[in-house]
């Protein structure tokens, strides 16, 4: 990421604190990014975390409550928080789309693209 468009992010996030705003998210299944069994959530959300997209655990559905991390850009997440049923070659695919995308993914996570629909129809399938 360019040093200008950090301090973007930067100031992006230390003003979403102080306003406590809302924020618009959307969950992405496999007719959209093409990995079957795949529930990826992407938000643009209070960015304490920095960015990054939640993948569920659960077949075909988003949960919350059981989900595992992968940190933008660094592809970066913990093992041991990933279902048994995504294998490997389904996390490759996964990444592969991160990276096919990973542009979207930060205009919509920082709020240059504010419309979910334009962004999910955006999308690029693996």
């Amino acid at each position: 990421m360019k040093s200008e468009e950090l301090r973007k992010y930067i100031d992006m996030v230390i003003q979403e604190d102080k306003n406590d705003q809302l924020y618009e998210m959307a969950n992405i299944h496999s007719n959209i990014h093409g990995i079957e069994n795949v529930v990826i959530w992407v938000g643009r959300a209070n960015k304490r975390h920095g960015l990054r997209i939640k993948v569920s655990n659960s077949k075909n559905k988003f949960d919350d409550l059981n989900n595992f991390i992968i940190q933008m850009p660094s592809l970066d997440y913990d093992p041991s928080q990933v279902a048994n049923w995504i294998s490997s070659k389904t996390l490759t695919k996964i990444k592969e789309w991160i990276k096919l995308n990973q542009q979207l993914l930060y205009s919509y996570e920082v709020g240059e693209i504010d419309d979910t629909y334009t962004f999910l129809n955006s999308i690029s399938k693996v």
